[in-house]
């Protein structure tokens, strides 16, 4: 706590000499509209603006599930007794 006089005082403590100079604004809670319309907004535009990043995100996504899907499959034939026989001289 810091002692003698000061202007500014501890974190939290309102016992001081007011200052001079803020202003302080507030709206009334009748006045104001938090979400208006946000889900009917969402659906016309959120959709419209997620269409147009569809092919950005579909892909990438569409080859990066090819490949995952390729490779699980390749490596359980390389696994397999088949895989086994068929690559036999490369071990």
């Amino acid at each position: 706590m810091p002692g003698g006089k000061v202007y500014n005082l501890w974190w939290g403590d309102k016992t001081g000499v007011p200052q001079k100079g803020l202003i302080t604004y507030t709206l009334s809670p009748y006045q104001s509209k938090a979400m208006p319309k946000w889900f009917s907004s969402y659906l016309f535009n959120g959709v419209r603006r997620l269409s147009g990043e569809f092919l950005f995100f579909a892909i990438p996504f569409a080859v990066g599930y090819g490949t995952y899907s390729w490779a699980k499959s390749y490596d359980a034939y390389l696994n397999s007794k088949e895989g086994h026989i068929a690559h036999a001289e490369e071990h």
